[in-house]
């Protein structure tokens, strides 16, 4: 019984730690695009509007940013549901 115990362990540790790693790693994927990203939806903001403050366009960006965002979450969940 401590044999299977330890196994089963030692099975889930390494499960999690590659399953830390692939998170870990994504985030740093994700980061070095967030400048690139947000540039990018800055310049689209500043071409389809009249909005001229850097403020504005930045809060604007980060509002579009963040429904694409959700809308990915959304459409991956629904994808990805186990059926």
């Amino acid at each position: 019984m401590k044999v299977k115990l330890k196994h089963r362990f030692k099975r889930e540790f390494r499960r999690q730690l590659r399953m830390a790693i692939a998170a870990a790693a994504g985030f740093i994927i994700a980061f070095s695009w967030k400048e690139t990203i947000i540039r990018f939806i800055e310049k689209g903001v500043q071409r389809l509007s009249t909005m001229t403050s850097p403020f504005n366009i930045s809060l604007t960006a980060s509002i579009v940013t963040s429904v694409l965002g959700v809308l990915i979450i959304i459409i991956s969940t629904q994808l990805l549901k186990e059926r």
